[in-house]
This record gives C-alpha cells, structure tokens and sequence, in this order.
C-alpha cells in the first residue's frame, strides 16, 4: 500500500503558524485505518498488507516563509550571507516542525497495527501483526535543495529516504513543479528568483509581516492567510477583495488594503532590481510581464472576479497564467503519476496513463470557447482540513490498483478523463528515491 501526501509547507512560524503537531498522530491514525480496509481482497478474504510505504510529495517545509528574508538576504541569493540565514530558516523549521517530525520518525520506527489474518481469510482483531513502514521526503519549489546529498544522509540514518522522485512498480511520485512557470527561471543559479520566489518573499511576506496585519482581529488574521499562502497571482487580488468583503475586522479593512498596495508597489520595484524582466519563460512575451501582474496584483478596489483572465479579453496574463502548469515527469507504462504540485481540480493535456494530483484545489471557470481556466479557489475558513491532500494506493487481489484518500478528495485522470480506466497490476515492495 502506498500512502502519497505533499503540502504540508512547515515554516519557522514567524510568518503565519505551520501545522499542528497533532496532525501527524491523525495522520498515523488515518494510515493504519487505510493499512486495515487495503487488507480486505476482492474475493472478500482478509489478508494483511506486507507493507506501507509513504511519500511526502513534495512541499513538506517552507524555506521561503520567513521573516528571516524581510531583511538583505533572499532565498536565491548564494553570497555567505544569504547561506547563513538559510540555515537559520532551516533550523527555524525543524524546531516548529519537531512534532511531526518526531511523529514521521515514530512511523516509521513502529510501523502500523492491523489485525492478523486468520487461515480462513477473516481478521483476527486480538492477535495483532506490525506492518512495516517506508517513509520518504520529496523536494518541492519551497523545500528547494531538500535532497541534497547532506539531508539525504541524515536522513538515512533514521531510516527516511529523501530525493527528488519516488517509484515502486508502475507508480511513480514526483512534485511536478519542474515546468511551472511560477517556478522555474532562466537566469544563472544565484543571480534572480523565480517569479513565485518573488511574490512568495517579496510580496505575500512583506504584506503579512506590515504592522496593519499584527493588529486585526486573530479569526480575520487567519482566514487572511488561508487566503495569501495560495500565493497564485491570478488569485491574491480577488482574494484580498473577497476578504475585504466579509468586514471581517471593519476598523482595519482601509489600514490593510493601503497596506497590500504599498507591498505590490514594493514587490514591483524588488521586482525590477532582482532582474524578473529578463528571467523565466515568460520573458520572451512582447509585453512587460511584471507591469502586468502588478497592475493585476494592486486591483483589489474593482469587483470581485474582475482581474481573473478570460480568453478574448486584453489580458496578456491569460494564456501565461491561466491554464494548469504541464507534467513534470512522463507517467509509467500503464501505470499511475502522482503530482505533488499540479492542482487537484485543474484541466490536465490528454496522455497515456493515470494521474494523481495532490496540489491546492483551483476554482475552474468555463470560457466562451470551451476552455477551462484555472483559477484558484478562496477559501475564508478560519481553519482548513486536518491534513493536506493525501492520496492512498492499494493492491487489490494483486491485480488491479485501486485510489482512494484521507480526508479531503483526490481527482483521478486517465487518459486525460476524469475517472477510471483499466488499471495495470501492482508490485508492491521495493521503493526508489532519486536524486535531484
């Protein structure tokens, strides 16, 4: 059985607060209740899982939520300065994060508890058998440089892999964020950030950490940052705007909208002196990309939903940023991609295979000409679901592989198409991780 999760963006908590501790003993909770039910067959017989391994897809901290880099320092950088405080970013993480940490560790240690199959194929809920663990860490865009030969290494002393891609059999887990133009930029390593680096640090950090945010109200503060840690430029400025809206904190509402404009106009100048213009794909457009998005960025005073891009429009950002990023890596053969990074509800292109996405549900909007457009939804909860997107593949009957999930949903595609297909045999055991 192999359990896939990606997301879970544990910071220092200078910035916004990480996950709770108690998430990881819900998610253990949650795993072994999966371990007993993959235990069922399709005959009906109950015969224990040899093994679970799980896959932390990507996204498991956030280097780049930090105070730590409002000063002169920025997570691209690669002068001693700028090393320095990452490994204070670092640390700063893996206290926050200790809790779960300890808890991974804990998993993988003790394994899972089911119950013993009898010779007649029924469970046997006294006489419990321990199911080994494998756990394994996946760089993401905002862990970058987790599977880096130093991490792997203490990593492994406790029995954790670490790398950049994961596969058993025909599954095969990767972040996916390789071909997101968010992320990726084409200047030299150390000499500019990626355009999600940017609004990341820049922009979404700069904006929290304004003295206007320390004051409102601590419900309004949270739904405020389920609202900015999305960190889609097609999204924040409707998202500000619908948060706005609700008069959540009213005595504050004009202290944070001029606050968000004085931190767009700030990340837009960042912007210009980190050299954006001239770096990512799409610095080849025949428009100045960062005027654009600032523009889009600082439109929280029109109506909700009118920044989103819509085909036909003069929009330029549209056909950038409008549509779901590609796959990252090819699908095995017949087998099933899981996406750590590629957003659950978003319009995929038509490939052989069955894909998984774990990343950040998007609200889809329909357009004129049939195409769907991605946009991410906003959600004003004061709190979110108990752990992030988890996606749970199981062996049935050894011969077909089945997908299911902890807690919220997972969308499965096939071909392209939302639903099922025909699924290929399992190999359970053996698990590979890659370095980057």
């Amino acid at each position: 059985m192999i359990v896939v999760t990606a997301n879970w963006e544990i910071g220092d908590g200078s910035l916004w607060p990480g996950p709770a501790a108690s998430m990881m003993g819900r998610f253990a909770a949650e795993v072994t209740r999966a371990a007993v039910r993959a235990g069922w067959r399709a005959d009906g017989r109950y015969d224990p899982v040899p093994r679970v391994d799980v896959v932390f897809a990507g996204d498991t901290f956030d280097w780049l939520a930090s105070r730590e880099w409002l000063g002169r320092s920025r997570p691209w950088q690669r002068g001693a300065a700028a090393v320095a405080t990452r490994e204070r970013v670092i640390a700063g993480t893996l206290r926050a994060g200790r809790g779960i940490v300890r808890g991974m560790l804990a998993l993988v240690r003790r394994g899972v508890l089911v119950p013993r199959g009898d010779r007649h194929g029924r469970p046997v809920p006294t006489a419990p058998v321990r199911i080994p663990v494998g756990l394994s860490l996946l760089e993401g865009n905002l862990d970058a440089g987790l599977s880096r030969e130093g991490a792997r290494t203490s990593a492994a002393r406790y029995g954790i892999g670490v790398g950049a891609a994961w596969q058993s059999g025909s599954v095969r887990v990767v972040h996916g964020d390789r071909t997101d133009p968010l992320w990726i930029t084409q200047a030299a390593p150390g000499t500019g950030p990626s355009l999600g680096e940017s609004l990341r640090v820049d922009l979404v950090g700069r904006f929290i950490a304004s003295d206007p945010i320390d004051v409102i109200d601590a419900d309004a503060r949270r739904s405020l940052f389920a609202v900015l840690r999305a960190a889609d430029p097609l999204g924040l400025a409707d998202g500000l705007a619908a948060w706005l809206a609700t008069g959540r904190d009213i005595a504050a509402t004009g202290r944070v909208r001029d606050a968000w404009q004085r931190s767009v106009a700030a990340w837009h100048r960042a912007a210009r002196g980190a050299g954006l213009t001239g770096a990512g794909p799409w610095s080849d457009v025949p428009f100045d990309a960062v005027d654009a998005l600032a523009d889009r960025l600082s439109a929280i005073d029109r109506n909700v939903g009118s920044s989103r891009p819509r085909t036909g429009s003069a929009d330029p950002l549209a056909d950038l940023f409008g549509d779901s990023p590609p796959i990252a890596a090819s699908c095995p053969a017949g087998g099933i991609l899981v996406l750590g990074h590629a957003p659950v509800d978003a319009p995929l292109p038509r490939r052989p295979g069955r894909i998984v996405r774990l990343g950040a549900r998007r609200g889809i909007e329909q357009t004129g000409d049939g195409q769907r457009r991605g946009v991410r939804e906003i959600s004003l909860a004061p709190s979110g679901p108990p752990f992030p997107v988890t996606a749970v593949i199981t062996d049935r009957g050894g011969t077909a592989l089945a997908v299911s999930s902890l807690g919220d949903p997972v969308a499965e595609w096939s071909d392209g198409e939302r639903g099922g297909g025909s699924p290929p045999p399992f190999e359970s055991g053996a698990w590979i991780v890659e370095a980057a």
